[in-house]
């Protein structure tokens, strides 16, 4: 490959670079069965979190969750979340000027050629998460923001030819829940209602193609994927739960965009060709089991989500198991299956700031070790 090959590999790199953080705040992938905002140690308990959520994940789980605990009042605070996969830190690394072995021996082209090839072997995932919100036993009010842009380069592509795959995920907006216990204290239900801003952008481009790159370098391509989508949606939960001195267990089930949700395009005229795809009814269920005593607790949750199959998700995807353990109520330590892969996470409780680590593998692909990614979440919560 010439000289010219390699610094068409660059300039299209970095337009997608510029792509990326250009869309930043507005953009995200194809829904599946799970819920817009999942709280990050529920995800290192395999995301099993039907029957029992942490802090502002009530909301988003299930919202009849709100009513069960020692208090009215559940949480008030702010979540910050950044993540990454565990090749992208490495990667970047290898392509920052200076810190290639043959930097100040070979010439730029094989520089070049080492930047291409880093990129065509590892996939670059990294994100942020943001949430704001109040939890009652009756009432919640939150904000969210989640966005992960996912660049991933193919030696191979669709017609034999080299590629680059830009997406992302994320989601952007508001939610209002409300709950209340029937006459009988072992049944609630609850209720969220979402106001969703998203897009969604997911450009494929062979590296050889002129008239793509011609494509990616036109000033109207960035303003054209900013465009915003809104939708409003519905969900509604219920949760069985049997309480004892020792032994709690619950069941619980749950309706994620009832009727389905209908984006509607933003201002302009333009907008009307990439209407995201309509977020589709989701029936799910999930158990679980709590042996506690006055200050610990172990929580067993198994989740089967999309009952009715509306995604067509396989059934490695729809099964979320998990356990919870908090000490003391300082020390929460999780585990579990998600993707049908490990999971993990553990957060401290320092009163009024709160520090998590997870990990989960995501398989974006229909088929287990098709397109996984390996992510590390480090989150802090500011809040009581």
């Amino acid at each position: 490959m010439d000289c010219c090959e390699y610094h068409q590999r660059i300039l299209f790199y970095g337009v997608l670079l510029c792509l990326g953080l250009s869309i930043a705040p507005a953009v995200h992938a194809r829904k599946g069965n799970e819920p817009v905002y999942f709280d990050p140690f529920d995800l290192g308990a395999g995301g099993a979190s039907l029957t029992r959520a942490s802090k502002e994940g009530r909301i988003y789980a299930n919202p009849a969750l709100m009513t069960y605990g020692g208090k009215f009042h559940r949480w008030i605070g702010l979540t910050e979340t950044l993540l990454s996969t565990q090749n992208t830190l490495s990667t970047a690394r290898d392509l920052i000027p200076g810190q290639s072995s043959n930097q100040s021996s070979e010439p730029e082209e094989n520089n070049t050629q080492e930047f291409v090839d880093t990129l065509f072997k590892n996939p670059v995932r990294v994100g942020w998460g943001l949430a704001a919100s109040y939890v009652s036993a009756n009432f919640g009010l939150g904000m969210f923001s989640r966005y992960e842009p996912d660049f991933q380069a193919r030696e191979f592509g669709r017609y034999g030819l080299p590629e680059v795959v830009f997406s992302s995920e994320s989601y952007h907006g508001s939610a209002l829940a409300v709950a209340a216990q029937a006459p009988w204290r072992w049944l609630s239900f609850g209720i969220t209602a979402k106001y969703i801003y998203a897009l969604e952008p997911h450009l494929v481009a062979e590296i050889t193609d002129e008239a793509t790159m011609r494509d990616l370098q036109n000033q109207t391509l960035i303003p054209d994927l900013q465009k915003h989508y809104r939708g409003l949606g519905i969900d509604a939960g219920m949760v069985l739960f049997f309480q004892g001195t020792h032994l709690d267990w619950s069941l619980a089930g749950k309706i994620d965009d009832a009727g389905g949700l209908a984006f509607t395009p933003g201002s302009s005229p333009a907008a009307e060709n990439s209407i995201p795809e309509n977020f589709r009814q989701v029936v799910s269920a999930g158990g679980g089991v709590t042996l506690h005593t006055g200050a610990d607790a172990v929580h067993l949750a198994l989740d089967y989500r999309d009952i009715l199959s509306a995604y067509g998700d396989e059934s490695f995807k729809k099964i979320y198991a998990g356990a919870k353990i908090l000490i003391r109520t300082y020390l929460g330590l999780a585990a579990g299956l998600y993707h049908g892969n490990p999971s993990y996470g553990a957060e401290i409780d320092l009163i009024l700031l709160r520090i998590a680590l997870t990990s989960y593998k995501r398989e974006l692909g229909d088929r287990p070790g098709v397109n996984p990614r390996q992510i590390i979440m480090g989150t802090v919560s500011t809040g009581f």
